[in-house]
């Protein structure tokens, strides 16, 4: 199944997509999400992506050393904990992770939390934080949410 993104970050002045961010409720989906976002990645050209569950967040670079999935490397992971401030839950649903991220990104534009976890340090800063910074994040697609 073709992925869907939940956030991109593109240039302001075109659609192209440098960071792709899949957000999932359970460690379980992370498996298949993986190889899809992998596949977006090479098919879009897209350098950087992410992988976000309640769990754990890894960070992956597009090296363009080949046109298969098998050529993007994850660059880093950590506890989402650790990166988010939002903590592992049964309750926590998808919609709130995916908030929780995009604040996150949205975070980084204006320079608020500098903090990251040394293992996931270097992937902020020399793949997502320069694309952040002079990129535009956007919702991949309509957010439904329960009124009332």
């Amino acid at each position: 199944m073709p992925l869907r993104p939940d956030i991109v970050v593109t240039r302001p002045d075109s659609p192209e997509v440098l960071l792709v961010v899949e957000v999932k409720s359970t460690a379980s989906d992370a498996r298949t999400s993986e190889g899809a976002l992998k596949s977006y990645m090479v098919h879009m050209s897209c350098p950087v992506g992410m992988l976000v569950t309640p769990e754990q967040v890894r960070f992956y670079r597009n090296r363009y050393t080949g046109y298969a999935p098998q050529a993007i490397e994850m660059i880093g992971e950590c506890p989402t904990g650790d990166l988010l401030r939002v903590f592992p839950k049964d309750s926590l649903r998808e919609s709130e992770l995916e908030r929780s991220v995009e604040e996150w990104l949205e975070g980084l534009r204006v320079g608020s939390d500098r903090s990251w976890p040394s293992a996931v340090r270097e992937a902020v800063e020399s793949s997502v934080l320069p694309i952040v910074s002079d990129g535009i994040v956007r919702a991949g697609g309509p957010r439904w949410r329960r009124a009332g």
